[in-house]
């Protein structure tokens, strides 16, 4: 297993990754309950983000060694997927690492930094921003969904931070194919960000999905407060965290934090449960664990 930064060559692969694991993350079931009713839209909303990420984020992928019956499996899926973009099908392989082994592309981090990103040497990345198609999904939440994230991340993160004269490194999506899940991927994507913010010495932040919430809280992010998105009469919302790792010198001080504890739109904090993250509905509130529950609980959303 190994990271690097992404080049265009990824974008398939990428698309692979967020359509697999999209179902695990209560904010696609949230925003697109119809996304399994028109799946060449939602593939086509899904490549479009993933070039959106290689074109005005740091991205970070991660690739594990293949197998026969699951290179098989990759193989079709990303045919597929370039077949139903008019893209050349011929399938792109990584090439071996050190020992022969071929390795293929099973998830990715996509960061925001006040340092210039980071990209690949002699590699060319999309410019520009693609506009996301809007043939499917819930509107309303989607808009509730991008006016709460920004305005937590301004109340959570860029203001605090701003206010201090620095900045920090927020890492905006971290998703691994479902397949590939628990081997490691998640905690060598978070670490490689955090590598990065120290030789800034910059704090990291990120809103945290059920998924990587115990990763995070394990890796020392601490959880700096929580804001909900819900639309007024709809019974289904999401609760989402906001967590911060400080940066630490040689000694283990850490400046002060650009964060004061709060929340927005719901209670202070008060002691939570390590690894839970709580959504739910307007009639009643679902603590979902990591691992098997949190597909009960996304059910609940879908």
């Amino acid at each position: 297993m190994f990271t690097r930064l992404a080049t265009v060559s990824d974008l398939d692969a990428m698309t692979w990754v967020l359509i697999g694991a999209s179902p695990l993350d209560p904010i696609y079931p949230y925003r697109f309950p119809d996304r399994h009713l028109y799946p060449d839209e939602f593939t086509t909303l899904c490549r479009q983000k993933c070039r959106e990420y290689l074109a005005t984020s740091t991205v970070v992928v991660c690739e594990m060694e293949e197998d026969d019956q699951e290179d098989v499996a990759y193989a079709d899926a990303l045919l597929d997927l370039a077949a139903r973009n008019r893209a050349n099908t011929r399938r792109r392989r990584a090439a071996p690492p050190p020992g022969g082994r071929r390795t293929k592309v099973v998830a990715f981090s996509a960061w925001d930094t006040p340092i210039p990103r980071l990209q690949p040497v002699g590699e060319p990345l999309p410019h520009g921003q693609t506009s996301s198609p809007q043939t499917i999904g819930h509107k309303t939440r989607m808009q509730a969904f991008r006016t709460q994230c920004a305005t937590s991340k301004q109340q959570f993160f860029d203001q605090p931070y701003k206010s201090r004269g620095v900045g920090h490194m927020f890492l905006k999506i971290l998703l691994c194919h479902p397949a590939y899940q628990r081997r490691g991927a998640g905690s060598a994507l978070t670490r490689w960000g955090i590598d990065q913010a120290a030789k800034h010495r910059l704090d990291t932040t990120v809103f945290a999905s059920p998924m990587g919430l115990e990763l995070y809280k394990k890796l020392g992010f601490e959880e700096v407060g929580r804001f909900r998105v819900q639309v007024d009469g709809d019974d289904e919302y999401l609760e989402i965290p906001a967590l911060v790792l400080e940066w630490k010198d040689e000694r283990g001080l850490a400046e002060k934090s650009g964060c004061e504890v709060g929340s927005l739109d719901v209670q202070s904090l008060g002691t939570r449960e390590r690894g839970i993250l709580r959504i739910g509905t307007s009639s009643g509130m679902f603590h979902g664990e990591m691992g098997s529950q949190v597909r009960r609980v996304v059910s609940t959303l879908s």
